[in-house]
């Protein structure tokens, strides 16, 4: 896990980055003629798990000894999951042909599909072409390639290891204040991020690559942005005792919001941004801020990979000066003003008490 701690303009931001640790579930790959698939999700706290993975599309070809030439045997059939938890197609069944080589690709956004999917038939290589992830497209993509041989019996069905090609983040809210004072956050935002992108082939790994900004510009006016909403999952952070149970004790409680979806990018410069409105009122109530804050930075954004920013709010931050006190520079401690000397006569001053 890697931890890095920057400033923005008006909150601490630290980034703590999380790779995928890679658990699979094995499908059952059953014997036939007739070409079949099975498929597994990596299991993780995405939206596609392999509990809710319900549909995926296909595109495959073939060549001969003979033909060197692609023929495409699939294009984009779609292939869903029975209440047996097999996987079936239902435009008519395709079968192996001995000795063909096969390439298959499948993809699943959301459990639907997309119309930015090519298969180029002359080389039979599979691309997702000017594919936008936006605040209108925030779907879960995955995608799987497999090559097999065909036999003259015991062909096994095509296992599809889907991974999660998107990169996805999440903001953490953190409250610095006192006990007593309650934030609220809203219209959290995500800005000038590159929105569209080809997933291709290079080399030998499928890669993520033109990756722009549909505004075509680095540096455009807020308004005109690239932008993802973010929802929050609770809107209130409310202050209380931390762990300690000190009354002076700064408390630090935090607030999540939901995951987005991105493309993978590594950015060079520090011009995505994020932006977010915070109210703070005091124990009595009383609202003493709300103010629109914003902070840019630099992301790496990896495909297949999970981001968290920590943003600290802090009364400083937030705009407001804490109330202190001090001690005059003049103050002097050490003498006291001298008063008039006064005699007091014993018997004309001074009464003697009764006895």
């Amino acid at each position: 896990m890697k931890k890095t701690l920057f400033m923005l303009a008006v909150a601490s931001l630290a980034m703590t980055a999380c790779t995928n640790t890679e658990e699979v579930e094995q499908g059952f790959a059953q014997t036939s003629k007739q070409i079949g698939f099975v498929s597994h999700v990596n299991k993780n706290t995405r939206a596609l798990i392999n509990d809710n993975f319900k549909q995926f599309s296909v595109f495959g070809s073939y060549t001969t000894q003979t033909n060197k030439t692609p023929i495409q045997v699939f294009n984009g059939t779609v292939v869903k999951k029975g209440t047996d938890n097999n996987w079936s197609y239902t435009d008519g069944a395709r079968y192996w042909i001995e000795n063909a080589n096969y390439n298959f690709y499948a993809y699943s956004k959301g459990n639907g599909t997309t119309e930015n999917v090519r298969l180029d038939l002359e080389t039979g290589k599979f691309s997702l072409v000017n594919y936008i992830v936006n605040n209108d497209n925030q779907k879960d993509l995955v995608f799987a390639s497999a090559i097999a041989t065909g036999k003259s019996e015991k062909n096994e069905k095509v296992a599809f290891d889907f991974k999660h090609i998107l990169s996805k983040i999440q903001f953490n809210f953190i409250s610095d204040f006192p006990k007593g004072y309650t934030l609220t956050v809203d219209q959290v935002e995500l800005k000038n991020m590159r929105d569209r992108g080809d997933f291709e082939l290079s080399g030998d790994e499928f890669q993520w690559r033109n990756v722009v900004r549909t505004t075509g510009e680095e540096e455009v006016a807020e308004n005109n942005m690239t932008q993802i909403n973010i929802p929050f999952k609770t809107a209130a952070i409310s202050g209380a005792l931390g762990d300690s149970g000190k009354e002076d004790e700064t408390p630090v409680l935090s607030e999540a919001t939901a995951d987005i979806y991105v493309l993978p990018y590594v950015y060079e410069k520090s011009n995505v941004r994020i932006y977010f409105q915070v109210t703070i009122k005091n124990a009595n109530g009383i609202q003493v801020s709300q103010k629109r804050n914003f902070g840019a930075f630099t992301p790496t954004w990896l495909k297949g990979t999970a981001y968290k920013y920590n943003v600290k709010l802090t009364g400083a931050e937030a705009g407001l000066e804490k109330i202190e006190f001090t001690t005059a520079t003049d103050m002097n401690l050490d003498g006291w003003e001298q008063g008039n000397d006064t005699d007091l006569n014993f018997g004309t001053n001074i009464n003697q008490s009764d006895k």
